[in-house]
């Protein structure tokens, strides 16, 4: 893993990315941009007016933060803003004789030393909301395809920020709701149904930022995934063509005897095979996400096959049980189907991983998740999920659908997963849910399919 993965991996699994800390999120991909780049300005730009304005938010320069008052126009720089607007990357090496930037060149670049840029789109929701802007001081630099990908994945990490910020901001209002509930419990039966349709309002908010949350996680680890195969493809795709090289001047310089051909050709096979098997893995990890992100954005009932979508997903949330070395069984008939919301099975098993990975394994060794599934002749759903963990608390378990009780404060617990999964249950699901404090941590779910 090179110097510009290695900062990429680390700045995906920061907190400040998930936790809603929007400006400090920010600050650590700027200040990661630069130390990857190793150029003298950095800046992070927002759109506005429709896209017609482009406002500095804030720059990183030479290693001092400044909060500039700077703005850009489609009208004073039509040129530039049609190539950001139709390129994945503006990858710019001479920024002062470029037609895309030189219009920049007397009152930009030229008072500030500015030889080269390399600008990048920042999406949010399949949008692009502007843009980050990485600049070279004093020479001409021409940027690396490895550059080039370094700074659009760290620009897509601006988005994830983004949704979590949202998220945050929405669980506050639900906590300031569920405050504003306790303080009118003893007004008027108007006034408190009132107060609590705003709950209801907010906590159906906050179950939609968290299914957007879980695909903004499902992304980071899918990248860390196929990131592995590609780079090991890559590296044998390479030595391929070393190998070529070397084949095509013994052939010229005539100095090819029959074994060394044949020598030759078994490293291309085991080469080639190496690239296959690695593209192949990476295609299988691309389709597992794909079908877990495509059903976690489809809310209405379809046919569902419960085992698929069970592995599927499992295989999306290895970034989450792989550190923990968590082993998961799946003990469902592959012809179980359902008519079902696919998203809410994803929510609640999402959800009840994401318990175990974060409160049920410290200090287990040999961690494990079960997960069963069957109907019955009333054709009536039971399935059954169980960790071998610690447990449940007596504590935790007279809160156990409590909103905002955890007991992992500040590590990343949220106190809303139980309560969410109590919510889809029995409103989407219109079914039953069950918790058995045995060895481990058993929760049971009935429901029609």
């Amino acid at each position: 893993m090179d110097k510009l993965e290695r900062i990429l991996l680390h700045v995906s699994e920061m907190p400040e990315i998930d936790t809603g800390a929007l400006d400090q999120a920010q600050a650590l991909i700027l200040s990661s941009l630069q130390a990857g780049l190793g150029t003298e300005r950095v800046s992070l730009w927002f759109y506005e007016d429709g896209g017609s304005v482009m406002q500095c938010q804030i720059l990183l320069a030479q290693g001092q933060w400044h909060n500039e008052p700077l703005q850009l126009t489609a009208q004073q720089f039509p040129d530039y803003f049609q190539a950001i607007a139709s390129a994945r990357a503006l990858a710019v090496a001479d920024a002062r004789e470029d037609p895309r930037t030189r219009e920049f060149r007397d009152g930009y670049l030229i008072p500030h030393d500015i030889c080269a840029m390399l600008d990048v789109p920042v999406r949010y929701q399949g949008r692009v909301i502007g843009i980050i802007c990485c600049e070279q001081l004093q020479f001409v630099r021409h940027w690396s395809a490895p550059e080039i990908r370094f700074a659009g994945a760290l620009a897509d990490l601006i988005g994830r920020a983004i949704n979590a910020n949202r998220w945050s901001r929405t669980q506050a209002q639900l906590e300031q709701a569920n405050r504003q509930l306790d303080r009118r419990a003893s007004q008027s039966e108007h006034t408190a149904a009132k107060a609590q349709e705003q709950v209801q309002y907010a906590h159906e908010q906050l179950v939609s930022h968290t299914k957007f949350a879980t695909l903004g996680s499902l992304v980071a680890g899918i990248t860390h995934e196929v990131a592995t195969p590609l780079s090991v493809a890559l590296t044998a795709n390479s030595h391929q063509q070393q190998l070529l090289e070397q084949f095509s001047q013994a052939i010229d310089d005539k100095s090819l005897t029959l074994q060394q051909a044949r020598y030759q050709l078994q490293l291309l096979r085991e080469s080639q095979q190496l690239v296959q098997a690695n593209l192949q893995r990476a295609e299988r990890l691309m389709h597992q996400f794909k079908e877990t992100a495509a059903h976690q954005t489809r809310s209405n009932a379809t046919a569902v096959a419960l085992r698929q979508l069970v592995v599927d997903l499992l295989a999306s949330l290895k970034p989450m049980t792989a550190p923990l070395q968590v082993q998961s069984e799946v003990h469902i008939d592959p012809s179980l189907v359902l008519i079902s919301s696919a998203d809410v099975w994803l929510q609640i098993l999402t959800n009840l991983v994401s318990n175990s990975c974060l409160h049920a394994f410290v200090g287990v060794s040999n961690p494990s998740i079960q997960i069963w599934a069957h109907l019955d002749e009333n054709h009536q759903l039971t399935l059954e999920y169980q960790d071998n963990g610690v447990g449940l608390s007596t504590l935790a378990q007279d809160h156990l659908y409590e909103p905002f009780f955890t007991t992992k404060a500040g590590q990343g617990g949220t106190g809303l997963g139980m309560s969410i999964i109590r919510q889809l249950v029995e409103k989407r699901l219109e079914g039953q849910l069950e918790v058995v404090n045995r060895q481990g941590f058993y929760a049971r779910i009935r429901c029609l399919a």
